[in-house]
């Protein structure tokens, strides 16, 4: 039987051998393989490093571009509400032209009646510039009154014309493309 025993014994010392020398290469394995996720591990890291650097410099170039994009947007309005009133200064520097001739013609000639038609003209040329623009004068003469376009100046009693109605215009008023720009002052009867 001891021969037997030591047989087993053997044995098992040989299966216990191989299962320690398994169990030390697996360990071995496992630290190797450790190893290698933590070197992994560290190259992604470095790479999400320099992911987020790149990105960063990204937001920031982004960041500039916007406040120098809003900066120029302010100039470029400034510029722009500086000179907004150049398509109409243009047309009545033709009409001031006009104006300084029959002035001087109206010294030299001292023809008052050539002077009216002159300055007639003038007033026709520079409404003409303004109706381009959209202003239009507002036409109340014998209509109803509207507090909306009308200002009364004076209240007159009238058998001629009916109550509340514009018996005559002061100062005539204007609407720019549908807007009232300014009241006309009339008289209104009573």
């Amino acid at each position: 039987m001891t021969s037997d025993q030591d047989r087993e014994r053997q044995i098992v010392d040989l299966e216990v051998g191989k299962n320690e020398e398994q169990g030390a290469s697996e360990d071995q394995e496992t630290v190797g393989g450790q190893v290698n996720d933590l070197e992994k591990l560290k190259e992604q890291m470095v790479q999400c490093e320099a992911e987020a650097k790149k990105y960063h410099q990204l937001y920031l170039r982004t960041l500039a571009d916007m406040e120098n994009m809003r900066k120029r947007a302010i100039r470029d309005r400034k510029e722009y509400l500086k000179y907004a009133s150049l398509p109409l200064v243009k047309p009545l520097l033709t009409v001031i032209d006009d104006l300084e001739r029959a002035i001087k013609m109206a010294r030299e000639t001292e023809d008052l009646d050539t002077l009216a038609q002159g300055v007639a003209m003038i007033a026709k040329n520079l409404k003409e510039v303004i109706n381009k623009e959209g202003v239009e004068p507002i036409e109340c003469l014998g209509r109803p009154f509207d507090p909306q376009y009308h200002e009364p100046l004076t209240v007159e009693a009238s058998e001629e014309h009916p109550e509340n109605t514009i018996i005559e215009e002061m100062q005539k008023g204007y609407t720019m493309k549908g807007r009232l720009i300014r009241p006309s002052l009339v008289k209104v009867s009573k």
